[in-house]
């Protein structure tokens, strides 16, 4: 691991905003360009979709092979694809107990779970690899969807050193227990061989990934594999690049403090009434010292094209040298007071900013 690596992330090239984002599908109302709103109150919600291709589209009823349409299809179109390639068998798809899908025949069939070849199974929540037979068969888990995803095409290969989805302020993310990957490819191909895939870090603030990928790609995606979770959604989207100082780093002695904006008024009998709001973390005496020549300029281009409207993620510790995960040390912020450039030394440079928490 180098130097730099370990150093402070300033990103704010966000790829979502600069390309044309595709998602597996959105709810009405809740487009993905919600991810990168000014507004971060706004939602993108995805739409609960089963996305069968050929790694998942077979069926195995009394030793024979049924082959479902691929396609991205909501419950109902899935339940109508399923019986209709598994017409032969009587075949009745619903929803039972607890949302696990049920499977249904008029007489005892035995549903071959122990062929796993392509199979559709997991898609539908029935685990393990052991036959069943019976002529109602319930799923081990409920399942809403395969997945979501957000996608870009770069138009050619980029690297991605910084990802993030947040929740609206003060609320907890509702995907808090998926597993959310970032991954990339030279193909709009996800099923096999992906070159870059690798897992975020989850809790309830958000999810954050500030790896090292070695391999730049035209194609990158989160996804987020939350079956069990019927409203996947982010307030906050960002996947892209960042400036990273690699001759120094913010220093020491940054004060974080989080004030509480709820507004408190006492009534005439001494009650008190709670205008509850946001509490809202700030950053100051953020210093990056010695800058020199490339990176100077970087970094004051950077605040200079943010101003104090453009908000962005600073990641202090990425690889987490003295922080305990990536939440406690990456903030989503913008800029609150003038960027001061202080002269040291010859052509060094010291940088100090504030940066207020986004809500």
């Amino acid at each position: 691991m180098t130097l730099a690596q370990k150093n402070a992330r300033f990103s704010y090239n966000n790829y979502l905003d600069a390309s044309t984002v595709e998602t597996s599908g959105n709810q009405s109302g809740y487009p993905a360009s919600n991810l990168f709103h000014a507004i971060r109150s706004k939602l993108w919600k995805a739409a609960n979709l089963y996305e069968i291709h050929e790694k998942n589209c077979k069926i195995y009823i009394n030793g024979t092979t049924y082959t479902v349409d691929t396609g991205s299809y909501t419950f109902a179109q899935l339940k109508t694809k399923i019986e209709t390639a598994c017409a032969s068998q009587g075949l009745t798809l619903s929803q039972g107990s607890g949302d696990r899908i049920v499977i249904s025949f008029a007489a005892d069939k035995t549903l071959n779970i122990s062929n796993q070849t392509d199979a559709i199974w997991f898609t539908l929540g029935f685990l393990g690899t052991t036959d069943r037979t019976g002529s109602i068969l319930s799923a081990d888990e409920r399942r809403y969807n395969t997945g979501a995803w957000i996608k870009v095409d770069l138009g050619m290969p980029q690297d991605v050193d910084f990802a993030a989805l947040l929740a609206p302020a003060g609320e907890v993310f509702n995907c808090d227990t998926a597993t959310i990957r970032l991954q990339g490819n030279n193909l709009d191909i996800w099923q096999d061989d992906i070159p870059v895939d690798q897992e975020f870090e989850v809790s309830g603030e958000g999810a954050f990934f500030s790896g090292t990928v070695e391999q730049p790609c035209r194609f990158w995606r989160i996804y987020i594999d939350d079956r069990t979770n019927n409203a996947i959604q982010a307030a906050v989207g960002f996947m892209g690049s960042s400036v990273i100082p690699v001759n120094t780093n913010i220093a020491t002695g940054f004060t974080r403090s989080r004030e509480d904006t709820s507004i408190k008024l006492v009534s005439e009998s001494g009650s008190f009434y709670i205008d509850r709001r946001p509490k809202v973390l700030s950053l100051s005496s953020i210093s990056v010292q010695l800058l020199k020549d490339d990176e100077l300029m970087e970094l004051e281009e950077l605040f200079y094209d943010l101003g104090i409207e453009k908000p962005f993620f600073l990641s202090i510790d990425p690889k987490k040298q003295v922080s305990q995960n990536l939440r406690q040390m990456t903030h989503y912020v913008a800029v609150t007071s003038p960027l001061q450039l202080q002269h040291v030394l010859r052509g060094y440079y010291n940088l100090s900013v504030e940066l207020r928490e986004v809500v």
